[in-house]
């Protein structure tokens, strides 16, 4: 078998000088761009491999123009050969954008259609394809793959495959279907054509030219050429077996006028929580790690929990502290992110303005946190965006002036033009260097004006000497802690003041939403601070005797009240999604509003910690003196994985004070299911005391009502009290109401007699 050499020898035909001239192009329907005599060059290369019927690979520099020319090569197929398509375009789903807007402004007579969207939008764009003319096919490797049957039907006059580096793996799925397409003429564009090893460069040559570069034959490449760079020889030949297939310029002999790239390294330390968990991660102490609900970090892959915890130590659970709640905190907690903070504070008083990358979408999460923090303004994109909204972020970040565009280092590092940014953050590196070299070659590219600092990998001020910091004396550290101290003071300041703004432009919104929607809220108003020291002056004098919580035997959905109003209370969470059993289903069969009222204030955003929904409920039955009516305490949180809360008590205690101030204006009475009963490990005795501490101390009747279960199991079916007092309650027969699991409320359904129990030493928590 002849070598390599003698085998592109005797395939290849000898070049041929292409005279295709740049008006040329002009007549076939290029327009709005000029073109470099590099990049006309490279046109007249890839005509001439046409030519040859041979498959090739425009390996320039990141940022030299490879969409152009492949643009003006479409047209030289259409205007010179007659060829009109189809031509197909497989791209990543970042780059789609771009390549769709460069073919309208530089090639409007090519007729494109984007092949993407959902499986509905796509089979309705197949059975289009039949009858809509088009000369270009542009879609995404997944969106390839996926409808591969489809696709390998039509044959392709040409295939573009823009990023081309994703097929270095022979074994890869997308270049075996590929193979199976029936092709023309194959063009494959990448920047970096050579990643990691000449295994890759072959794959790429297997599939332009399968004939001349079989894959069986792999090894023996790979082999002969091992040792290329130590062997001129070898060298000269490698490249001659290339230089057929193989285009390559690089901005520093093609693009001299280019603005020069500055790279800086900068130095950070860690924080004293970030040396606790470094500590920890090196000793694979994976009780440092442990959190509230007793869950540990498994630390499996060492390498990577250091590259967390040198990002910042917030990326492992249970480390942040709680409540969640933005401030200095976040930047303290990383000396990444303080060095980061700096920098930006620096680059945003000069008006640059940053692309910032990260290999961890969850790094991203707590950057934009700080973002939001500090005010500055910022588009994002990671895998997880959709192809619409990456577009738009990428439209709203060129045109618009944001300062700061957060990028994963996949989903954002190739293909995008970004020329509006002149600054490049990588808050770590990819283990790949040629991945972080496709990112920092979104912005340092043709079209760039302004001098760049690319691969800033995170100390002092920007540019400046890294150098031995002497001992500041007493006077300079006292100085500087007093700048430091009111620095901070004014940051508080300024950040309050947005919040304040924020959450005042949120409330217009919600309110001229509830306006149109014909909303009226049922949540009581929040209580002054100086009420309700006033009210706790008021009842200092009281009687102990009628300051005490009633305990009492019975259905609290059939208050044992006298002739005052009754008002009954239960603790829900802020979803929205009304329970079922226990007092859910036992306040439905006394009326019909809880269930609505509190689902129309879910689904109009009403329901916040602490909020009390307060309506009548006499719809269905009613007594002869006085109404009844229920206040739904917002004292759960549900989360988006459905777990429920335990009770805040803090929102409780908030919905007490809100229920006092109607109480007291309506002389009405109090009456609680016994709340918390079995929830293991409830705080009861705190929940007793903020009952008395809000209702009971201050002369408002309570009454707290348990569910005598010995008595339940006589019945299963639930039967409505006579409307009366509590006398004649005590008459009825015992009701049964089925106990909720979603709630931490329990119902009392047997009605008995009331006790008052003002001593804890006397008054056990069950019935008695």
């Amino acid at each position: 078998m002849a070598s390599f050499p003698q085998r592109i020898k005797n395939s290849v035909p000898e070049e041929n000088k292409s005279s295709l001239s740049e008006k040329d192009l002009q007549k076939m329907g290029l327009q709005g761009i000029q073109l470099r005599a590099y990049q006309l060059d490279g046109v007249r290369w890839l005509t001439q491999c046409l030519a040859n019927q041979q498959g090739c690979i425009l390996g320039d520099e990141m940022g030299l123009g490879k969409t152009c020319q492949t643009i003006s090569l479409l047209l030289y197929l259409r205007g010179v050969l007659g060829q009109g398509g189809p031509f197909l375009i497989l791209s990543p789903l970042s780059v789609m954008g771009n390549w769709r807007s460069e073919m309208e402004r530089f090639s409007p007579c090519l007729k494109v259609l984007c092949y993407s969207g959902d499986k509905d939008k796509r089979a309705e764009l197949q059975r289009d394809m039949d009858t809509t003319h088009y000369h270009v096919l542009l879609t995404t490797y997944e969106i390839c793959l996926r409808d591969a049957s489809f696709l390998k039907r039509r044959t392709w006059k040409v295939l573009v495959v823009d990023e081309a580096h994703r097929l270095k793996n022979h074994n890869s799925l997308l270049h075996k279907v590929l193979l199976e397409f029936s092709l023309g003429f194959r063009l494959l564009l990448t920047g970096t054509p050579i990643q990691n090893n000449l295994l890759e460069v072959y794959s790429l040559l297997a599939f332009i030219e399968p004939g001349l570069f079989p894959l069986d034959q792999a090894e023996e490449f790979t082999s002969r050429y091992s040792h290329v760079q130590t062997q001129p020889a070898l060298a000269s030949e490698l490249q001659s077996v290339l230089q057929p297939f193989l285009l390559r310029r690089v901005k520093s002999e093609v693009a001299a006028d280019l603005p020069k790239k500055t790279e800086l390294l900068m130095y950070h330390g860690l924080s004293a929580l970030q040396k606790r968990y470094y500590k920890a991660i090196l000793m694979k102490d994976v009780d440092a790690f442990k959190n509230d609900q007793g869950n540990k970090t498994r630390l499996l892959n060492i390498l990577m929990q250091l590259r967390k915890c040198v990002d910042h130590p917030y990326l492992f659970d249970g480390v942040e502290p709680e409540p969640f709640e933005m401030g200095e905190h976040l930047i303290e907690a990383s000396g990444k992110l303080s060095l980061l903070d700096n920098m930006l504070g620096f680059l945003h008083q000069r008006g640059h303005r940053v692309l910032l990358f990260s290999q961890m979408t969850r790094m991203l999460d707590i950057v934009q946190d700080y973002m939001e923090y500090r005010g500055y303004s910022y588009e994002r994109l990671d895998g997880s965006v959709r192809g619409e909204e990456r577009n738009l972020a990428i439209k709203n970040f060129s045109s618009k002036h944001v300062f700061v565009f957060l990028l994963s280092t996949k989903a954002g590092g190739v293909g995008m033009n970004l020329t509006a940014a002149d600054t490049v953050i990588f808050m770590d590196t990819d283990f790949n260097p040629q991945n972080d070299l496709q990112a920092a070659a979104r912005c340092h590219r043709i079209g760039q004006t302004r001098h760049k600092a690319g691969g800033v990998s995170l100390s002092g001020p920007l540019g400046a000497p890294l150098q031995k910091r002497r001992a500041l004396s007493v006077t300079e550290l006292k100085e500087r802690s007093r700048r430091n101290k009111e620095a901070a003071a004014k940051r508080a300041c300024l950040q309050e003041d947005r919040k304040k703004r924020q959450e005042e432009e949120k409330h217009k919104k919600k309110m001229a939403w509830w306006e149109s929607s014909g909303y009226r809220s049922l949540c009581l108003p929040s209580v002054e601070s100086e009420e309700e020291d006033s009210d706790d002056l008021s009842v200092t004098s009281t009687d102990s005797e009628h300051t005490a919580i009633g305990y009492v035997l019975g259905d609290v959905t059939h208050p044992h009240a006298k002739q005052e109003d009754a008002i009954i209370v239960h603790c829900v969470d802020d979803s929205g999604r009304w329970g079922t059993g226990g007092l859910f289903t036992a306040l439905e069969n006394r009326s019909d509003q809880p269930r609505k009222q509190y689902e129309l204030a879910g689904k109009m955003k009403d329901l916040e910690l602490g909020s009390v929904l307060m309506f009548p409920v006499d719809d269905k039955q009613s007594r002869l003196d006085g109404h009844d009516q229920v206040a739904l305490i917002v004292a759960h949180h549900r989360g988006k994985d459905n777990r429920l809360s335990s009770i805040h008590l803090s929102a409780l205690e908030e919905g007490l004070k809100k229920i006092y101030r109607v109480v007291k204006t309506r002389k009405a009475s109090v009456h609680l299911p016994r709340i918390g009963h079995s929830t293991r490990g409830f705080n009861w005795y705190g929940t007793e005391r903020l009952i008395r501490k809000h209702l009971a101390s201050r002369g408002i009747r309570t009454l707290i009502y348990y569910y005598n279960r010995a008595a339940s199991g006589t019945s299963t079916t639930t039967s409505s009290p006579p409307a009366s007092t509590s006398k004649a309650l005590a008459q009825s027969p015992p009701a049964l109401v089925p106990h909720s699991s979603d709630s931490d409320s329990e119902i009392g359904c047997e009605e008995g007699e009331t006790t008052n129990k003002s001593s804890r030493s006397h008054s056990p928590r069950g019935p008695p």
